[in-house]
């Protein structure tokens, strides 16, 4: 038990360089099947691809898709950037006075507005100072502040990532160590399982991401939206945040949309916002319905309250990254649970669907052993 805290301490104090071995590995378990892959399919001078270059590949594939998503965001972001800036926004205030006054008198007559408030001036002020050009500065310092801390991090998580891969028994080696003997294989068969359920979790919430995007750029493409890719592509990225995604993309949509229209008529506007919603609505009821349930259902076998639960709990203790990581963490919890605790009867009830894959696992195995017999 002294042993356990002081690791949990030393996790604790080096929380850092432990979420760079965590997401290594986690990535080391998505960049697996396409290392076998590569070391199958690949040859050079008639022999296949060893594990260095395979390796070296797999990450190369990784930093690919980063660059790709880099390379879909920053010049967008940049050319709205700049436009805000050459924007005239006493010009736009002039522009929305009128419309705005005339719903000032409509929310008078009925009686939802005090005499002397008006809402137009209020919302006119708000867009002039959200939008302030002075604003942009801090925007564009702090961003540079974190694509330094995220150069560092990916730089750390790079290396690592190539032993893990490389080297498949890697990690549990390094777990295997600092565990007592006649716990090794016990931690060694939870890491196994581990890996096949959040190998399965990550996939699917990959497939997830790809669907959402997919749909709602298709969507207001039809639409005539304008910035309808980065739009679709950022509601994507940020639906991995457990209810909240969705509520965000669709804020970070509106404001592209206002950002790419706001020296335009009035008028087209508010179409406009309402074209956006409505693709974020009808999206999030598909993917709510449909592939939501698909992937807790088939990866993390737990009930949906449950989920809910574990989420609400992830974001009391760590925001928004506590949410993102909640469900994958709650899994490897009920592995160890499993693993080390199943005389409990609250294990067993607890765990009970993590048993049940396993038998339709050995069912399976042992159908295709029957296959080859015959």
């Amino acid at each position: 038990m002294i042993g356990f805290v002081v690791l949990i301490g030393l996790a604790w104090y080096f929380s850092e360089v432990v979420t760079y071995l965590l997401v290594a590995w986690v990535l080391s378990m998505l960049g697996r099947p396409l290392l076998v892959f590569y070391k199958k399919k690949i040859h050079f001078r008639g022999r296949h691809l060893g594990d260095i270059g395979a390796t070296i590949l797999t990450i190369l594939s990784f930093y690919i898709l980063i660059a790709g998503l880099v390379m879909l965001f920053v010049p967008t972001i940049i050319k709205q950037v700049r436009n805000l800036s050459q924007v005239d926004y006493a010009e736009v205030a002039d522009k929305w006075r009128g419309p705005f006054a005339a719903l000032d008198s409509r929310l008078h007559e009925m009686g939802i507005l005090d005499e002397g408030v008006s809402l137009g001036a209020s919302i006119s002020d708000a867009l002039q100072k959200f939008y302030d050009p002075s604003m942009l500065g801090s925007v564009l310092g702090s961003l540079i502040s974190t694509v330094g801390n995220f150069i560092a991090a990916l730089f750390s998580i790079t290396f690592i990532l190539f032993f893990f891969l490389k080297e498949k028994t890697l990690f549990s080696s390094m777990l295997g160590a600092i565990v007592p003997d006649e716990a090794e294989g016990k931690v060694n068969n939870a890491l196994k399982k581990s890996s096949t359920v959040l190998g399965a979790y990550f996939t699917g919430l990959a497939l997830q991401m790809l669907s959402f995007s997919t749909m709602i750029t298709i969507i207001l493409l039809v639409m005539g939206v304008k910035s309808a890719l980065l739009i679709g592509a950022f509601g994507g990225l940020l639906n991995v945040v457990p209810y909240v995604g969705p509520i965000l993309g669709l804020v970070f949509g509106e404001f592209i949309t206002i950002s790419s229209n706001i020296e335009q008529d009035v008028s087209t506007l508010p179409p406009m916002l309402i074209k956006v919603a409505a693709a974020f609505m009808v999206t999030q009821m598909v993917d709510n319905n449909f592939m939501g349930p698909m992937i807790f259902s088939n990866s993390v076998k737990a009930h949906p309250l449950e989920i809910f639960l574990v989420v609400l709990i992830g974001a009391k203790l760590g925001g928004v990254v506590g949410m993102i990581i909640a469900v994958p963490v709650y899994t490897v919890i009920r592995v160890l649970a499993k693993e080390f605790l199943n005389r409990f009867k609250l294990v067993k009830r607890w765990t009970g669907h993590l048993d049940e894959e396993e038998e339709k696992a050995e069912e399976k195995a042992e159908e295709k052993v029957e296959e080859k017999a015959a």
